[in-house]
């Protein structure tokens, strides 16, 4: 079967793996649900439970580079396959689980590391398959963990009333064992030489005979690129993912459990999840179409946004009522969206595009972090206060905080952006030396231009050997270097007929 980059059997492979990524979401971001059918299984312990649910989505993010590496030694096929079964393995084990112990080995470690190796399986199968229409692959892939949460909250007490906790990993292990069978249909892509494109006055010439194509030479690239972290911005954005994570960490592990104290009961305590993933997927459909905007500063856009969202976790104790809960995390959900929407050209904007790669993978750890410290510290609270409340209010501090870190990225990103436009600002001149002496008494500045292009409204005369080598435009300008000797005749002479 030959395969082409978005063609239709790409559409088929992101249907499977959004399918995976709901499989994946559903887990690993329902940790608050998991939190509350251990505290009831297991001796209480709020501390031990925390890091028990902050396990997976924590090995998640950590084993990336792992699942890279198994993807350049066996492919993005088998790196989906392998860490299908790994999670769905985690999974199944927990069955036989007779203590957190066992649960810290088999749902924390296997089954985050197993997704995370899937995960990275996942994007890089859609780099491969898609083209033209990456972006919007990528973003609709993203939904899948939002519905995940949709579908796993309900499915994971339904499972937990039905079967039991024991037989709800089990049949959850089973569902997750279609990773592996999402994975099948992720072939590998054939080695194409892409054509070459010439541009010509009148018509694009694609080199493409065998004969034409030259072999190209690989450019050995650094394993590990720590350059990014020479920029303070990183260093501060990576630290600013730490208190974001450690913010989410809380809200998200506790939402279900406080929601109690709300009203609502064990049948229906992950309807506040399932608002907030809604919210959430109509907040990445919003601001994805805000931040395409060319006038529109995504990093600027990012700060507000989790600024917003971090003070309404911080007021969550204040609206202790089902109505009140419900709207307050679905105002939530709908702005800590661009985590998901804006956080890639968050990351282009303070290290650029060669780095691009080296920003996404650094920034992970960082956020594992702030997911392993979150879970814990809010245990911690919990057990010495005996309240979630506290718990909500450093979500919220931490969050804002979070945004203050951020502050100096913004204000370094628009001085390089306001430096770099100044470089390429160009004086456009009007030459007229029609009776004139002397060319540098005819040059009249028009206008300023920030196109890198120059333009020469009129130049009256004929000269052409000025214009012979487009390397010498710079000097064309300049009054000193234009000849005074020049013919009668006429020519207007444009940008676009330099640079062809």
């Amino acid at each position: 079967m030959r395969i082409q980059r978005d063609s239709g059997w790409a559409w088929i492979v992101l249907v499977c793996v959004i399918c995976s990524q709901i499989i994946l979401g559903g887990v690993c971001i329902s940790g608050g649900i998991f939190y509350m059918i251990f505290m009831d299984v297991f001796p209480p312990d709020p501390i031990a439970v925390s890091w028990l649910c902050s396990l997976p989505i924590t090995l998640w993010f950590i084993s990336s580079p792992v699942g890279s590496y198994v993807t350049n030694r066996y492919g993005y096929r088998a790196c989906a396959f392998i860490g299908g079964v790994i999670a769905a393995t985690g999974l199944t084990l927990s069955y036989f689980a007779t203590s957190l112990l066992f649960l810290f080995f088999s749902h924390g470690i296997l089954t985050g590391l197993g997704f995370g190796i899937n995960f990275t399986g996942c994007m890089a199968t859609l780099n491969v398959y898609f083209d033209k229409y990456k972006t919007v692959a990528t973003g609709i892939s993203s939904v899948g963990h939002n519905l995940g949460i949709i579908i796993y909250a309900e499915l994971i007490v339904l499972l937990d009333d039905s079967y039991g906790w024991r037989g709800m990993f089990l049949i959850l292990g089973a569902i997750t064992f279609n990773l592996c069978a999402c994975a099948s249909v992720m072939f590998p892509m054939p080695n194409l030489i892409p054509p070459v494109t010439v541009p010509n006055h009148n018509s694009t010439l694609s080199l493409t005979k065998p004969e034409m194509r030259k072999p190209v030479k690989k450019i050995k690239k650094k394993l590990i690129n720590i350059t990014v972290f020479r920029k303070l911005s990183f260093i501060l954005f990576n630290f600013s993912n730490v208190f974001i994570n450690i913010a989410q960490g809380i809200y998200i592990l506790y939402l279900p459990s406080y929601s109690k104290y709300a009203g609502f009961t064990q049948t229906n305590f992950g309807t506040v999840l399932v608002v907030n993933s809604v919210s959430n997927i109509v907040g990445k459909a919003v601001f994805s179409f805000i931040g395409h905007h060319p006038k529109i500063n995504c990093t600027v856009l990012y700060t507000a946004s989790l600024a917003v969202s971090g003070v309404a976790m911080g007021l969550t104790p204040l609206f202790l009522t089902k109505t009140g809960m419900l709207l307050l995390t679905g105002f939530i959900g709908f702005f800590v969206c661009v985590i998901g929407a804006l956080l890639p050209a968050v990351i282009y904007g303070i290290v650029g595009f060669d780095r691009f790669a080296d920003g996404v993978g650094f920034s992970l750890p960082f956020k594992a972090t702030g997911n392993l410290i979150g879970g814990p510290l809010a245990g911690i609270l919990l057990a010495s206060t005996g309240s979630y409340e506290i718990s909500f209010y450093i979500a919220g501090v931490s969050m804002v905080f979070s945004q203050v870190l951020m502050i100096y990225p913004i204000v370094h990103q628009k001085q390089r952006q306001k430096a770099h436009q100044n470089k390429y600002i160009y004086t456009v001149y009007e030459i007229s030396v029609e009776n004139c002496s002397a060319a540098n008494t005819c040059i009249k500045p028009l206008k300023r231009s920030n196109g890198i292009r120059q333009e020469i409204l009129s130049l009256e005369g004929n000269n052409d050997d000025i214009l012979n080598n487009v390397a010498e435009l710079d000097t064309l300008l300049k009054p000193e270097n234009i000849s005074s000797k020049v013919g009668e005749s006429s020519n207007a002479i444009r940008s676009d007929d330099l640079f062809t």
